[in-house]
């Protein structure tokens, strides 16, 4: 079992049974942590992109193509499958992680506690990435940067081609300890031990968590060439050109208000002007109808 050490505490000429089981309490924590988690990731991308039909109060975000696509892909991603962790394909729904008519994720108490009766091997999907072989004559281990894609791949003989196979790949064979090891120039860090020189058909399982793929998610949100970048220079672009505009606004206000005032005092002038006139007329026409 990779990852365990056990630590000999005396010496024992006779056999020693080692019993290990999951703590099923930290499983349903683990399990009810993944649904809190997307329950805050989906509210606040429905808070961001809230659409009021009734009013002026829609979210900041609302009918942004760019976080449309990412609540697609967050469906998506909690619909798929997550392959290469078994020789079935394992859901979330089979882990009692289930959604609502509103879309809300919650506990589904009886299907969690029939999986983890049945494959309490499964709730590591949620966390541990996989590899793993069907049969217990072989071992497969890879590097962390080998990248393949989830899912089975039959290890065997092609009598057709003479070279042994991963799914597609061709794969290299050596001798090693009695065996065999495989090594792959397709998926460099990949590396395939048996205890038998020639194996039988196996299988070998390969799969991302659940937990990776969410920060995958995230990874490609923040990456420079993402939609959600584009979406936030565009953005910030237009919040420098409106920023802009409002300064030449403001310069060309100040010159309509000096403009406008000056024009007000002109008239005034005029105005004050006009009115003499005015008054100088009457009296003059007034004066001259007392001389007639």
């Amino acid at each position: 079992i990779q990852g365990v050490t056990i630590d000999l505490k005396a010496d024992d000429a006779g056999s020693v049974q080692y019993t290990a089981a999951r703590s099923e309490a930290s499983v349903k924590a683990t399990v009810e942590k993944v649904i809190s988690t997307l329950n805050d990731y989906k509210k606040e991308l429905d808070r961001l992109t809230y659409i009021d039909v009734e009013g002026d109060n829609n979210g900041p975000l609302a009918m942004d193509p760019a976080v449309g696509r990412l609540k697609s892909k967050l469906k998506a991603l909690t619909i798929t499958a997550l392959k290469g962790h078994a020789d079935k394909n394992i859901y979330l729904s089979n882990l009692g992680i289930k959604t609502d008519s509103s879309g809300e994720y919650f506990f589904d108490k009886v299907t969690f506690g029939k999986t983890y009766a049945d494959n309490p091997e499964y709730f590591s999907a949620l966390k541990d990435d996989n590899i793993s072989t069907s049969v217990v004559t072989a071992t497969a281990t890879k590097s962390q940067f080998t990248k393949i894609p989830s899912g089975t791949y039959e290890v065997k003989y092609d009598t057709s081609s003479s070279t042994w196979k991963f799914g597609t790949a061709n794969l290299i064979r050596v001798d090693y300890n009695g065996g065999s090891r495989f090594t792959s120039v397709t998926y460099p860090g990949l590396v395939i031990e048996t205890t038998d020189a020639n194996p039988a058909a196996f299988n070998v399982f390969t799969g991302k968590s659940f937990s990776q793929s969410m920060v995958d998610l995230a990874d490609s949100v923040l990456t420079a060439s993402s939609s959600i970048k584009t979406a936030e220079t565009a953005y910030r672009t237009s919040n420098t050109d409106v920023a802009q505009k409002l300064v030449d606004l403001e310069a060309r206000e100040k010159l309509l208000t000096t403009r406008y005032t000056t024009q007000f005092g002109d008239m005034e002038q005029s105005m004050s002007q006009f009115n003499s006139t005015k008054t100088l007329l009457e009296n003059f026409v007034e004066a001259w109808k007392k001389q007639k």
